[in-house]
């Protein structure tokens, strides 16, 4: 009978396959755009901010979110930007280490129409990989932190099932190692890195490794500024810019300041905002931002909107949205924000959309789900076009 059964199993597997395959939808095959406020839904989009910038030159920093990242991701991301703008030629890249900092900057200028796209791309995964690096023992399958940080060690020595195993190698100790690092003692050193290197991004022209001029160059742009965050990059380039503001010295002040005041528009992936929150509050909500100084405010975000002031659309005069969000209802790790209990004060435009397939209304790849943004084509197209309902204007015209 056993023998039988698992005769049949294979026949089973393959009907389910088969059953799934015809079963799959992509239930936001055309985005759906939720807003705080209700109904403002438009957004500028790349190609017109490039126009509309001081001298026809957009800066555009890509921030990446949590798990290993390498000078890959930098090239792969500025590459692509590239694309998606139609820009000519490929583009070459630079690279310059920052001061005093684990984090490294890659930069390209990019020629597309209307004008240029100054990009830059901020790595700051090496300054979490030698606190990372203590979970290489528990993989069976070595990270890159790993096998750079030259561990001869050898796999987990037990025997895991397989879907486990690869969850716990990518998910659990390279992914969300970063974001309990981040949440942890840690958290200060890493803003101090990251402020430096989101003011070495914004200062073209300069060297990384001069804090005192970056900070004086970056004080002095001029250019429209856009942001580009993912997952955890988001929480940790908000909660830099929003402390240097704030507890700066003179001159980390002057170009926090300058740096909020150039931002135009920013695009976000897999936001967590709202899960991340939660380790920066006591039980009664509350954020030790401001009485405790080694603390971040609950929704840095919401504190830098606030300082930088509402934008308006030209035509209407109404708050015009500065943020939007994208967002797979089925990514694990992403959280809309027009709906939040905890509702910020700043403009923001959800835009619900679908990375992969969802088998039989059951599952749709996780992986895919949360790291599928980038090369989601209505997500590129609505970054580079923008939004607008009809009879109205996007923002930012």
């Amino acid at each position: 009978m056993q023998r039988s059964s698992s005769k049949l199993l294979p026949a089973a597997l393959l009907i389910w396959f088969v059953a799934a395959l015809a079963g799959c939808t992509t239930p936001y095959s055309e985005p759906v755009f939720d807003a705080r406020p209700p109904g403002q839904t438009d957004f500028a989009g790349l190609a017109r901010l490039v126009e509309t910038s001081p001298d026809k030159t957009l800066d555009v920093v890509l921030v990446h979110g949590m798990c290993t990242h390498t000078e890959k991701w930098a090239k792969g991301a500025i590459s692509q930007l590239n694309d998606i703008l139609g820009g000519q030629p490929a583009p070459t890249l630079s690279k310059e280490d920052v001061s005093d900092n684990q984090a490294v900057i890659y930069r390209s200028r990019l020629a597309v129409a209307g004008g240029t796209v100054r990009a830059t791309a901020i790595l700051w995964a090496p300054i979490l990989a030698p606190l990372k690096s203590q979970l290489c023992y528990d993989q069976t399958n070595k990270s890159e932190v790993c096998v750079a940080a030259g561990q001869d060690q050898p796999a987990y020595p037990y025997q895991r099932a397989t879907v486990n195993r690869m969850l716990k190698d990518s998910l659990l100790d390279d992914c969300l190692a970063d974001a309990i690092i981040y949440q942890g003692q840690a958290k200060n050193s890493i803003i101090d890195q990251m402020q430096l290197a989101l003011l070495a991004a914004v200062a073209p022209g300069v060297s990384a490794a001069n804090k005192l001029a970056v900070q004086r160059a970056a004080a002095a742009q001029q250019s429209n500024l856009v942001l580009i965050t993912s997952s955890l990059g988001s929480k940790i380039a908000f909660d830099a810019l929003s402390k240097m503001i704030q507890q700066g010295d003179e001159d980390a002040k002057a170009a926090g300041m300058r740096t909020l005041d150039r931002v135009a528009q920013i695009f976000m992936h897999a936001n967590q905002l709202p899960i991340l929150a939660l380790a920066d509050q006591d039980l009664a909500g509350k954020s030790a931002f401001g009485a405790e100084k080694s603390r971040a405010p609950a929704d840095s975000l919401d504190e830098l909107l606030n300082l930088k002031g509402p934008r308006f659309s030209a035509k209407s005069g109404k708050p015009c949205p500065l943020v939007v969000a994208f967002n797979d209802p089925s990514d694990l790790l992403s959280y809309v924000l027009a709906p939040a209990r905890r509702p910020g004060n700043y403009a923001v435009v959800d835009v619900l959309v679908s990375n992969a397939p969802t088998y039989l209304g059951w599952l749709e790849r996780p992986d895919r789900a949360h790291i599928g943004y980038p090369d989601n084509k209505q997500v590129q197209a609505l970054m580079v076009q923008g939004h607008s309902n009809p009879g109205s204007d996007p923002c930012g015209l």
